[in-house]
């Protein structure tokens, strides 16, 4: 919940303050700040600390920063400080969702079938957080993420509620096995190398999604559009960008139970596959709701949203606990958020910040139409590098 209120609004909140410049960069320190502290404290939750316990700790601890850094929003200070107050929050709670992950996996049954019936919590969160924040009026007000802050220290007491989860390897003997990069020994495995490579190369256009749809959703409801019951219904129950930026968490809920429902069946391959040709479509539909000023196109491409995490991403994560050893299911969750979040974003972020201003996106026609179809088109490559390099033959040898 906590980052449902204040990431989808983040573009128009950071326009409100004169500060939309700064969204590559405040989009990039937190994967940037998060590559090493997040297989650091996964490596602590394997090996030394009971997770649950290091989960509350972690999100007890960025709550400040979270708050600091819409605070020095409202009290009128260079955006830089938003940066760093995010990058703060990014160093300390990097390695939360991959420790989440690691508690439900580990103290589930049948993971592969209940898994995603837990994580869709998330989504429910996730998508309450969005509506909420259109209908108490703050899509553009630093006091969204304020909010997310004071959730955030509620959440950091319920953390010591969860299932005991006890560190289950032997102590690191070693600086690599303290720092996490023991993880990386995964790569030797193929099948898992090839996802780790291409949910980092598709990560890269994902990024400018939460950093420049919720603007364009805004700039689009300032034109005149074709008035029927649907588009006026989602206007009167989604009223803002923020709340119509849910519409993705509304078919996640419905990728998650068709996840569950697959449970042990489902095959990462084709659900991957399936995962990015949404992607491509996704990323269409901006491009021709830009160009012809329909909102319209613009939610179905949100909508799309769902699916195109869901069968990447849970999928993804599912089938990494697979494959690993149980000593190091929480460091290869953190390898995995590492490659997809870190790395990806970060690069995501800065280059999709720089092709928003060469491609003049808001500022022309064409603009968002050349800046969607650019990352249609990098997506279609990450797809043909999954689908070359994949074999569900050795992934099942593995």
């Amino acid at each position: 919940m906590p980052p449902g209120l204040w990431n989808p609004a983040l573009p128009n909140i950071l326009e409100t303050y004169n500060a939309l410049w700064v969204i590559p960069y405040a989009t990039a320190v937190g994967p940037l700040v998060a590559i090493f502290s997040s297989l650091m404290f996964t490596s602590l939750a394997d090996r030394r600390i009971e997770a649950q316990k290091l989960l509350g700790i972690l999100t007890l601890s960025g709550s400040l920063f979270l708050w600091l850094s819409f605070s020095v929003l409202s009290w009128g200070w260079n955006p830089w400080w938003y940066v760093f107050m995010q990058g703060c929050n990014a160093l300390i709670s990097a390695p939360m969702w991959a420790l989440l992950t690691k508690i439900a996996l580990v103290n589930t049954s049948d993971p592969q079938k209940k898994f995603p019936l837990y994580r869709v919590w998330g989504t429910v969160g996730w998508l309450f957080a969005g509506v909420l924040v259109s209908w108490l009026h703050l899509d553009a007000s630093a006091e969204a993420g304020k909010i997310g802050a004071f959730v955030r220290l509620g959440l950091g007491g319920l953390c010591f509620m969860l299932p005991r989860t006890p560190a289950r390897g032997e102590k690191a003997s070693n600086w690599k096995q303290a720092l996490g990069l023991s993880a990386f020994s995964l790569f030797s495995n193929r099948s898992l190398r090839v996802y780790f490579i291409t949910a980092t190369l598709f990560a890269i256009p994902l990024a400018a999604h939460y950093m420049y749809a919720p603007q364009l959703l805004k700039q689009l409801a300032e034109q005149p559009q074709q008035s029927d019951w649907a588009s006026e219904l989602v206007r009167w129950l989604l009223p803002g960008p923020t709340a119509q930026m849910s519409l993705g968490q509304m078919t996640e809920l419905v990728a998650m139970l068709i996840m569950s429902w697959l449970g042990a069946r489902a095959k990462v391959k084709p659900l991957v596959i399936i995962a990015m040709l949404f992607g491509v479509t996704r990323f269409a539909l901006y491009a021709a709701a830009g160009h012809y000023g329909l909102i319209s196109l613009m939610w179905l491409g949100v909508a799309l949203h769902g699916p195109t995490y869901t069968f990447f991403s849970i999928t993804g994560q599912m089938f990494v606990d697979r494959r690993v050893s149980e000593d190091m299911r929480g460091q290869a969750q953190a390898l995995l958020g590492l490659m997809s979040t870190s790395v990806g974003h970060t690069t995501g972020a800065l280059s999709c910040g720089l092709l928003y201003q060469w491609s003049n996106a808001g500022k022309t026609i064409i603009g968002w139409t050349l800046f969607w179809g650019i990352l249609s088109i990098s997506i279609v490559l990450c797809f043909a590098y999954f689908v070359v390099g994949y074999k569900q033959r050795d992934a099942q040898a593995s």
